[in-house]
């Protein structure tokens, strides 16, 4: 299950456009990277080179492929340097390098608003005499990256700009406690330990009190996306983002409608167990309990009422060590991403966590703030999951799909690597517990692993409808709103007579617009991945921990990684998994108590 850190990880990288990052920077093997044929390192050098892989077989191709190569040789500079000055202006927080982090991103919308350029796109886009598949799929990359950008460059200016001030005002905002500035570890940790429902509730607000700092410009942000939105002849930013993404908006809310329906029951009834717990931790009669008591700023992850003993395990080790060791035995090299990284706190630094592609040809790296426990644990385990499936992408691929399938298929390589550290099979199998550590552990680990997903799915609802409705009237009363959703998806109190702008204090509302679907999508092909993965250790999901399995690291590289942005998303699931995404390999997880 995606935790607050993973997801936000993955929000900032969805905002660099077509860029690098968890959630957009997705890059390539780097040194000796594998290629899906096998190929050498020097034969994969060699074929990089090429902005396409085929050679044409015709006048049509032949003119695609010159046109694309010349736009890969002008974007692929702007956007590594883009790429770069974000992640350096999430490292520092200060205003000199957000401004060339904004300069760069702008000089890449610049490239892709082109109207002559998109002209020519969608002309060879719908050329016939096209056959190469790659080349095709090249074509559709661009249209899509260039679709929503087709306004005056101006427009598009003020919108980054204005997304960069607003991310700055995250990066940088500390709350206080008791009069003093607090980092999100630490109100993370007063939300975690603390049994004073001041203190809680001081916590909690001191988390929400960026929303009123940044409400006013993220509205400001929703009106200029909608203006693009309708030049564009879209209903709105919402509609407009989904349709880049290659989704379809109706089987979509379908899906989710189908989603609310299949785990509300069984939500109900893992939450009346946490709030029976809580509330004898917490000696507040359970239908007291308020949003902070949860130990979480938007409860999307669970409150530590499993009492499986993992976290004070964790504590005592070395999360990058144990990290290490894990993906080395699945022939999954992770040390040169590590190198690359920035892993700890600092003054301005970003407080979350996301891994970024730079380059397409090597260069990952991930951002994080780890303080030893299960939490950062898992959030690594889920960033590396993003970054070894950048460096394992074939980079014979032409550079435009030297990518992710999609931002969803990512995102479930990352959860199912992120819901390892839970489990204490994994944790003894790495040899930080014993066995009988282990099986104390085990029924409560799996009460967890059941519920995490359910709440994580009742969370994507109430941001799915959120973000929807916010972008079809930023006018109405967005503060109810929001709490109505809280209410009716995830079941918790609404604070009384509290009127502020709580929604305004998720960051990916600002940097990583539209893409919360994303996540619960990648859950459910996570879990396909999973059950395939199971199949082949011949185990139960959860008892498939992946620890010294060779074959598991070959699988994702061939069926996964290796393909990049070969395929449509739709398309690699049922190659990878066998199946089209849907829900019931994931409706099994929790299918019997």
């Amino acid at each position: 299950m995606r935790t607050t850190l993973a997801a936000l990880a993955c929000l900032f990288a969805a905002a660099c456009s077509g860029a690098s990052s968890t959630t957009g920077p997705k890059t390539l093997a780097p040194a000796p990277a594998r290629t899906s044929a096998g190929a050498s390192s020097a034969a994969t050098a060699s074929a990089t080179a090429s902005s396409t892989a085929a050679a044409p077989r015709s006048a049509a191709e032949q003119e695609a492929q010159a046109f694309v190569k010349s736009l890969v040789d002008i974007v692929r500079p702007l956007q590594v340097e883009a790429n770069r000055a974000w992640f350096q202006a999430s490292v520092t927080g200060t205003d000199e390098d957000f401004a060339k982090s904004t300069a760069a991103e702008n000089a890449v919308l610049r490239f892709y608003s082109d109207p002559a350029r998109f002209a020519q796109v969608k002309a060879l886009r719908a050329e016939t005499g096209i056959a190469d598949p790659l080349l095709r799929r090249e074509l559709e990359v661009l249209y899509l990256e260039m679709l929503g950008k087709q306004v005056e460059p101006a427009l598009l200016e003020q919108i980054t700009a204005l997304g960069s001030e607003v991310e700055q005002a995250f990066n940088t905002y500390r709350g206080k406690v008791d009069g003093r500035e607090v980092s999100q570890n630490e109100i993370n940790e007063i939300l975690r330990t603390s049994t004073d429902s001041k203190a809680l509730r001081e916590a909690w607000a001191a988390q929400k009190g960026v929303g009123a700092l940044v409400a006013p410009k993220l509205k400001r942000l929703v009106a200029l996306r909608n203006e693009v939105a309708h030049k564009l002849g879209f209903r709105d930013f919402y509609a407009m983002r989904i349709a880049e993404n290659e989704l379809d908006e109706d089987k979509l809310l379908a899906l989710f409608t189908q989603l609310d329906e299949l785990t509300r029951e069984a939500f109900v009834g893992y939450k009346a167990e946490v709030d029976a717990r809580l509330s004898k931790r917490l000696n507040v009669p359970a239908a007291k309990l308020m949003p902070w008591h949860y130990q979480n700023p938007f409860f999307q992850d669970p409150p530590a009422v499993f009492n499986t003993g993992l976290d004070e395990v964790y504590e005592k080790q070395d999360t990058l060590a144990l990290c290490r060791t894990f993906y080395s035995s699945i022939g999954l090299e992770i040390d040169d991403i590590l190198a690359r990284s920035d892993l700890y706190e600092k003054k301005g630094k970003s407080p979350h966590a996301f891994s970024s592609d730079v380059d397409r040809q090597g260069d990952v790296r991930i951002l994080a703030n780890i303080v030893p426990g299960l939490e950062w644990q898992s959030t690594l385990m889920h960033e590396l999951g993003h970054s070894v499936y950048a460096k394992y992408t074939d980079q014979s691929l032409p550079w435009l799909l030297r990518t992710e399938a999609h931002a969803l298929t990512t995102e479930g390589i990352a959860m199912m690597f992120e819901e390892l550290a839970p489990n204490p099979n994994w944790a003894a199998a790495l040899g930080i517990i014993d066995a009988p550590t282990r099986d104390k552990a085990l029924p409560e680990a799996r009460s967890f692993l059941a519920f995490a997903p359910l709440q994580f799915s009742r969370w994507t609802l109430v941001m799915l409808h959120f973000e929807r409705e916010l972008y079809r009237d930023p006018e109405q009363n967005l503060n109810k709103l929001w709490w109505d959703l809280v209410e009716k998806y995830q079941g918790l109190h609404r604070p009384e007579k509290r009127d502020e702008p709580d929604y305004a204090s998720k960051i990916h509302l600002v940097v990583a617009p539209v893409y919360y679907q994303n996540y619960m999508l990648g859950q459910l092909f996570a879990s396909q991945v999973q059950e395939s993965i199971a199949a082949l250790e011949k185990r139960e999901p959860l008892d498939a921990i992946f620890y010294k399995d060779p074959q598991v690291g070959e699988f994702l590289r061939t069926k996964i990684f290796a393909p990049g942005g070969r395929y449509r998303w739709d398309e690699l699931t049922e190659k990878a998994t066998g199946k089209p995404l849907g829900p019931e390999a994931f409706a099994h997880r929790f299918s019997k108590k």
